[in-house]
């Protein structure tokens, strides 16, 4: 009886050892297959922003802007044609040099957006997506202020010529000021200032002030202020560049990125895209800022 019941024993041992040797071989097998669709398991998508409105911005805890919108559709873009499962956190900066500094040092699954202007200086630094919004600089003077008709010194130096530039360091808005330093007022006072917004409402106050903003913060901090008196010096403004996500050197995200948005069919040629700028811009702004 006890040599039957070891024996039955032992025939169970080796069933069930059999059958664990199974199971791990196809989990195995299972997890090679999961892991060459990039499905394994859900990642993490970090995204630095810098908190600009209408770009990026949290409202009440919830993420909302042009930018975060756009990271949305790119995600879902991600789960369906790539089956790569990317959950978004999100990392909030007020300083320009913070955020663009801290973006290069993300990893392989990370995204820095803040309305940032490509170009050749930023490229040494980082990678940057296909552009998503064209940048139009707008030259913005007290409403009391003369208006500068011609692009000319003379001009320049009337309308302008006792002010004092306010702007933002490293960005493209200071090397606009930085050209009218050069080319038209050798004598021009800059100061330094950490944000659009901050920009703004000091020249509504102060008729002596002037500066270079981004047309869509423009736009929108005037919505938000319509009592606010302030000119826009047309002859000045600027449309050079276009805007970028911003990406650690080497990030498999660009050619990602690129292909979703600029690939043929891409989002940028979709109404969906459109739609996204004209709920935060309307019709006017979208015709000027939105990529072909």
């Amino acid at each position: 009886m006890k040599t039957a019941f070891a024996q039955i024993q032992k025939r169970a041992l080796q069933t069930l050892n059999l059958y664990t040797e199974v199971s791990r071989y196809f989990l195995i097998i299972l997890f090679a297959v999961l892991a060459r669709t990039g499905i394994s398991q859900t990642d993490t998508l970090t995204v630095d922003y810098l908190s600009r409105s209408p770009l990026a911005f949290d409202d009440k805890g919830t993420m909302k802007g042009i930018e975060v919108e756009i990271m949305n559709e790119y995600v879902a873009w991600l789960s369906k044609k790539k089956n790569m499962a990317l959950h978004i956190k999100y990392n909030a900066f007020t300083d320009f040099d913070t955020f663009f500094i801290a973006t290069q040092k993300l990893g392989k699954n990370g995204i820095g957006v803040g309305g940032v202007t490509i170009n050749k200086e930023r490229a040494a630094h980082a990678d940057f997506t296909a552009p998503y919004l064209k940048n139009v600089a707008f030259c913005i003077s007290n409403g009391n202020a003369l208006d500068v008709k011609n692009r000319t010194k003379e001009d320049i130096m009337r309308g302008l010529g006792n002010m004092t530039a306010l702007t933002m360091q490293n960005t493209s808005l200071n090397m606009y000021v930085n050209e009218m330093k050069k080319q038209y007022i050798p004598d021009l006072k800059i100061l330094y200032y950490p944000s659009e917004v901050k920009i703004l409402e000091d020249i509504s106050k102060n008729v002596l002030y002037f500066g270079y903003v981004d047309a869509i913060g423009f736009w929108f901090y005037l919505k938000s202020n319509p009592q606010k008196v302030l000119k826009i010096q047309k002859t000045l403004n600027q449309s050079r560049e276009e805007m970028g996500f911003v990406l650690p050197k080497g990030s498999i995200h660009k050619k990602l990125f690129n292909e979703f948005f600029a690939g043929p069919g891409g989002f940028k040629s979709t109404p969906a895209y459109k739609a996204i700028l004209e709920k935060y811009l309307g019709s006017y702004m979208t015709q000027n800022v939105a990529v072909n």
